[in-house]
């Protein structure tokens, strides 16, 4: 009977310890915010000792001048440092060199939060934003300051983007538009997106991400940053202002699947019936997209000539159709395929000089889904401003990744030395 007690002793002793795999998390992540918290101040220290040991005309340049507390919230927490203030023994000035050496003077949050909270707002809303952050690494950040950093770093997201642009160039441009709620109830946004594209190895490059400009604004500051020097041809839907404005002297690529649905479009509004409609769209795809399949099989054969006779087959075609079309009273859209005939082929045509364009702007749209994903749920409404700024995260992610998650590592660790910190205390 005894040893049954003691064996129950025992028994319980076990279920009285604590093995939570969530409260032993939680310790240890204290424990992590404490040992951050005296690596900072032990940096700390020894910038402070090497700023003490400059010399100025024949004495020191900078004195201890006090220190304070200052609260951080950091991936692992909130943590509170101790600053030290040094002053400037040539201007008398002071100011605290550790907060610029983390790059938080005039911040309550690290930067890698900062960008953490801008990279989930760009997949969720802002209010989920705020949440995911709090479920995932325990802080709460209220979205009103998620939206700040967001206003803070897509500027500095674009500029680096626009860097990067400048030391590129593709042979495809592609642009797109769409409509986004705006702030009044009945406003719309206008979205204006161009992209540059290499069909050779798939890659994008943003060129312009614009809300409430029109086409001949985003095809003005296009031309003056030249960025599309070199461009070769241009791939969009039928959309007359966008392609005045942003054309040139390039070629152009009218997507076959747009002008098929432009085309159809155009009979509904002349009042065509929709049995007739589908027979004119199966006409008109199979005439295209035969072209399609003879660009792919003879740029492997390299048979040009027979290129060269499809090409001329499917004009034929098309002449047809839009002459069909004429002669039943389909004025608009006999005009829409004749006028455009020629654009819906260019691809093919430059297939003889062996240059690979894409005959859709399926890259773009793509693209423009994206978009659509976020921001154009019925209950959201953006300011102009809002919505650029969202636009240059989503659209910089999705171009041009590598570029995203280098900018990400360059803007969560500055590289802060010394010589800076020393000009900014006589600079300023």
């Amino acid at each position: 009977m005894t040893q049954n007690k003691e064996e129950v002793s025992q028994v319980n002793k076990v279920d009285r310890l604590d093995i939570d795999l969530s409260s032993m998390t939680d310790e240890v992540h204290n424990q992590s915010k404490d040992e951050l918290k005296r690596l900072i101040e032990y940096k700390q220290d020894k910038l402070i000792d090497s700023l003490s040991n400059i010399a100025c005309d024949g004495r020191r340049a900078f004195y201890v001048a006090g220190s304070y507390r200052r609260r951080l919230v950091t991936r692992l927490g909130t943590i509170e440092l101790r600053v030290v203030k040094v002053r400037s023994s040539l201007d008398g000035r002071i100011c605290s060199p550790m907060l610029d050496a983390l790059g938080i003077r005039g911040r309550k949050y690290a930067l890698d939060v900062r960008m953490l909270c801008v990279d989930a707002a760009s997949r969720l809303s802002y209010a989920d934003a705020s949440e995911e952050i709090e479920n995932t690494i325990g802080l709460s950040i209220p979205k009103r300051t998620v939206h700040s950093f967001l206003a803070e770093i897509a500027p500095k997201l674009a500029k680096a983007n626009g860097e990067n642009v400048k030391r590129s160039r593709s042979t495809v441009i592609i642009s797109d538009g769409t409509k986004v709620h705006g702030t009044g109830r009945k406003e719309k946004n206008e979205v204006n997106v161009v992209i540059g594209y290499d069909p050779a190895d798939g890659s994008k490059r943003l060129l312009a991400a614009s809300v409430n400009r029109s086409w001949d604004e985003v095809g003005e500051r296009l031309a003056a940053s030249r960025v599309m020097k070199g461009s070769m041809v241009m791939v969009s839907d039928a959309e007359r202002s966008m392609n005045l404005s942003l054309q040139g002297d390039m070629e152009r690529q009218l997507d076959i699947v747009h002008a098929i649905k432009e085309t159809l479009f155009k009979l509904w509004g002349e009042g065509m019936g929709k049995e007739e409609r589908n027979m004119i769209s199966e006409r008109m795809k199979n005439a295209l997209f035969a072209l399609v399949k003879s660009v792919r099989k003879h740029l492997a054969d390299g048979n040009k000539r027979r290129l060269r006779r499809r090409i001329k087959a499917t004009l034929k075609k098309l002449y047809s159709i839009a002459r069909k079309l004429k002669r039943d009273g389909y004025k608009t859209a006999a005009m829409f395929i004749a006028k455009n005939a020629m654009l819906m082929v260019t691809f093919a045509k430059l297939a003889l000089e062996g240059k690979i364009i894409p005959y859709t702007s399926n890259v773009i749209e793509r693209l423009m889904g994206e978009v659509a994903k976020r921001c154009k749920d019925r209950w959201m409404h953006w300011s102009t401003d809002g919505l650029e700024n969202m636009l240059r995260i989503i659209l910089v992610r999705y171009t041009n990744p590598k570029l995203y998650k280098a900018f990400w590592k360059a803007y969560i660790h500055p590289r802060r030395c010394l010589t800076a910190i020393t000009a900014h205390l006589t600079d300023n």
